[in-house]
């Protein structure tokens, strides 16, 4: 069974700011991620004169 009426170009045309808007939201969760995972590499790497050591036990 087929939907009544179906006109392609007439929803496409009311789809288009819908699908331009999602579009962006796209690429400006990419460019977030990227941004992020830049910060994360380019972070702080200063390593410990120590080096790791583990909080000391109390009672």
């Amino acid at each position: 069974m087929s939907a009544p009426r179906t006109n392609v170009e007439t929803q496409e045309r009311r789809h288009k700011p819908v699908l331009t808007v999602l579009r962006a939201l796209i690429g400006l969760a990419a460019l977030v991620l990227v941004g992020f995972v830049a910060l994360q590499i380019a972070g702080s790497d200063e390593v410990p004169e120590e080096g790791f050591s583990a909080p000391a036990a109390t009672d």
